[in-house]
């Protein structure tokens, strides 16, 4: 009857052992469980700050090409406009413009033929 305590003692110890088991299955499956939600949720936030930043950058891109083009028609209209004054000065000057454009050459003719 000596042996009934000992194998009393080894099933609780089976029993024991069995539900750590049970146990450390249940974890393992919390934890797979949670790891795939905290990674699902990690995807799904910098998925939403990439479409954030691509808009931002697209919006910028965009303002930025409406304001060069918005600068491009300004520096259009000022050189057309100066080009109309300098036609009408020329048409009412004719030798002024005939000798600043000597002056012009004969300047640019001594600079470059000091190199």
């Amino acid at each position: 009857m000596a042996s009934n305590p000992t194998l009393k003692n080894h099933d609780d110890i089976v029993q024991h052992l069995e539900r750590l088991r049970a146990d450390f299955v249940t974890l393992s499956e919390t934890v797979t469980r949670l790891a795939s939600e905290s990674a699902a949720s990690a995807q799904s936030q910098v998925s939403d700050t990439a479409n954030r930043a691509v808009r931002g950058v697209s919006a910028a891109g965009h303002q930025i090409y409406k304001d060069a083009a918005t600068l491009g028609h300004d520096a259009m209209n000022t050189a057309s406009v100066a080009t109309g004054q300098l036609e009408k000065e020329i048409a009412r000057n004719p030798m002024t413009a005939v000798l600043a454009a000597l002056g012009v050459g004969f300047a640019i003719g001594l600079l470059s033929h000091r190199r």
